[in-house]
């Protein structure tokens, strides 16, 4: 199974850009959806949160506002935040995985919002990084989902810089454009991505 890390910052056009994978035959796992399943299924993990934030589980469930309010009274949390949820999203990501292998699936977009932060690009074949330009970006954070401006610049905070991911990256799509541009660039990566011999998972993963 090829694992493809797919990354960018907030307002990039990431899950978008992922979903086009889906055309080729490539499997799709979102970290961000996991990371809500967790929040509102995991009783271990909603456990073990709610020891470290005290008041964050309400009807059984972590409440994001108690936790997104806990942490900005204590930025320093976020390591012991991170320390939770990393290993549990990394093992509901094995688990997609094998289900995906079983479907026969090209491979596998793992869209990760903080690969490279994580270090996560050393346990994947190839890197993807989905970028824009800062002012399109700011529409669509800003002026289409009417997020408040300090919220977004605190997730800015914690994201590396947008040049610093794509110097990184194996490859870089732009969604600048409209939809069938990006489709274009998608495409041209996967004939690029299905020459790649998968090495990541049987290295890091299935042990």
């Amino acid at each position: 199974m090829l694992l493809v890390g797919l990354t960018g910052s907030i307002g990039m056009g990431k899950s978008t850009t992922a979903s086009m994978f889906k055309d080729h035959n490539f499997a799709v796992y979102n970290a961000d959806d996991t990371v809500h399943y967790i929040y509102e299924n995991d009783e271990i993990v909603i456990n073990k949160i709610e020891r470290v934030f005290p008041g964050s589980k309400v009807d059984g469930k972590v409440s994001r506002e108690v936790l997104k309010e806990e942490l900005n009274k204590s930025p320093n949390m976020f390591k012991q935040l991170e320390s939770i949820i990393h290993p549990a999203v990394r093992q509901y990501q094995i688990s997609f995985i094998k289900q995906m292998i079983e479907k026969d699936c090209i491979g596998c977009i793992l869209d990760i919002p903080l690969l490279f932060e994580t270090g996560g690009e050393k346990y994947v074949d190839s890197s993807i990084v989905v970028t824009a330009s800062e002012k399109t970006q700011f529409q669509r954070v800003i002026n289409e989902r009417g997020l408040d401006k300090d919220l977004y610049n605190q997730i800015l905070a914690q994201q590396m810089p947008d040049q610093e991911k794509c110097k990184k990256a194996d490859y870089v799509i732009s969604t600048n454009d409209n939809l069938h541009s990006t489709k274009k660039e998608v495409d041209a990566v996967v004939k690029k991505l299905v020459m790649i011999k998968p090495k990541a998972w049987n290295n890091f993963y299935n042990q």
